[in-house]
């Protein structure tokens, strides 16, 4: 599972409905049946309803579950309910991600606090980040479709603060943690569960900006390559305008070299297709940046050749080349040599001089757009029709999802974005669907 957590609650709400409009439609006729800050990924890699930088609440574990027979296919999906007062997550165990299946929330684990779910498909793993501390908690499932809490990391010893949504895999024994807060990798094992060390990243620091280390890498024979931008949605809500790029030996874990190219800002996903090339695409959150100026770079992408390890100075790509001069950002992978991106409507939205750029991808605004990387070229996808940019995916079994959520959020609904005939909606949950993996 890659997962991919956007914004927060507030900024997400505004009309995410309006996605599943179009779909449904074409569900129907096809069927014949009836912490407030933002991710700048645009609707952001989610939290407390929304995974925010310093997410609050806490984190338990033990049983649960409830769905995937014995030796069947089993899922685990991973939501929040909150109120003004509490937050609470369901890690449900389910036997498909289809339209209609059941999902029951006395069935579920529940976990106080924003709590995480972290996965990684191909090494058979996965496991539930705390809230209210750094840890990692290891969890198998039974012989039927209970969850059972294992061994568990603390990675407070090594001055991380709160846990991000991203882990850089290695190999079943060796996973990174990107530490942006404290500008350092901490390596770690999943087998065994334990703290290796750290990385120290001191040159990616840049005063007054978080240095936001990127929510996809791309590994290179023992090289892990990942990016980092540069945002202040604190004080200026400004974005520097340039990307680096951290490449690490991950047989030393050491730095091996550390790139920084002035061409375009605001990157913080990359998403490599099936030619083997890495394509590093500027943020919904850059583009709004940039169309209120607050970044100088035009959105952008870069691209890492197959079997390189650095940014080809030869290749440069104005996003607004695809769509009509149109602010385009936020990659997601799409199968083969195609990229979903999303393309902002200006007619669409309500932008003031102090609005910021999280409410800007926040508004139901953005086109769902389709790029192939080997012929350049571009269109609109007619069945999903304009919603936030600031939306989850999710990369599970083979296939791309994203979500569609209820205002405020009482409720979320899977759609498959790379489903053969087109999007399809999948199953709905209470609350806000935040994670999602296949566990068996």
């Amino acid at each position: 599972m890659r997962t991919l957590w956007n914004n927060s609650p507030a900024s997400r709400r505004a009309g995410t409905a309006l996605l599943a409009i179009g779909l449904l439609a074409v569900a129907l006729g096809s069927s014949g049946c009836g912490d407030d800050e933002p991710n700048p990924i645009g609707s952001g890699s989610g939290g407390s309803g929304g995974d925010e930088p310093n997410p609050s609440g806490g984190g338990g574990g033990g049983g649960g579950g409830g769905g995937g027979g014995v030796g069947g296919p089993a899922f685990v999906v991973a939501t929040r309910v909150w109120d003004d007062t509490a937050t609470n997550s369901y890690f449900y165990v389910l036997p498909s991600l289809e339209q209609g299946t059941a999902v029951d929330p006395s069935q579920a684990l529940e976990v106080t606090g924003s709590a995480r779910l972290f996965a990684f498909e191909d090494q058979g793993w996965f496991g539930i980040g705390d809230s209210e501390s750094p840890t990692i908690s290891q969890y198998t499932l039974d012989g039927g479709s209970a969850l059972v809490k294992g061994a568990a990391i603390g990675l407070q010893p090594f001055g991380v603060e709160a846990l991000w949504p991203t882990n850089y895999v290695i190999s079943p024994t060796k996973a990174y943690h990107p530490d942006r807060a404290g500008e350092q990798i901490v390596v770690w094992n999943p087998t065994t569960m334990e703290v290796k060390g750290t990385i120290p990243l001191p040159d990616t620091g840049r005063e007054g900006y978080l240095a936001l280390y990127g929510y996809g890498s791309v590994l290179r024979g023992k090289t892990l390559l990942f990016s980092v931008g540069w945002f202040d949605w604190k004080t200026t809500d400004t974005v520097l305008p340039e990307t680096g790029l951290v490449a690490i030996d991950t047989e030393t874990d050491t730095v091996v070299r550390f790139d920084v190219d002035d061409r375009c800002g605001g990157i913080t996903q990359s998403v490599e297709t099936a030619s083997g090339d890495a394509y590093f695409v500027s943020s919904a959150l850059a583009g709004a940046a940039y169309h209120v100026e607050r970044l100088e770079t035009e959105p952008c992408a870069l691209r890492i050749p197959k079997d390189a390890d650095a940014f080809d100075p030869d290749f440069l790509l104005r996003l607004g080349e695809l769509a009509d001069g149109a602010i385009v950002g936020d990659p997601i992978p799409a199968g083969g040599d195609s990229l979903f991106l999303r393309v902002f409507d200006e007619g669409l939205a309500t932008i003031g001089e102090e609005t910021k750029t999280s409410e800007i991808t926040g508004q139901p605004a953005w086109h769902w757009w389709r790029w192939d990387t080997a012929t350049n070229e571009a269109a609109a996808i007619a069945e999903l029709a304009p919603s936030p940019a600031n939306v989850s995916f999710f990369e599970v079994d083979g296939r791309v999802f994203t979500i569609e959520e209820k205002s405020g959020s009482t409720e979320s609904t899977l759609i498959e974005l790379t489903a053969e005939g087109g999007p399809k909606l999948g199953l709905t949950t209470p609350g806000y669907l935040h994670g999602l993996a296949k566990v068996r």
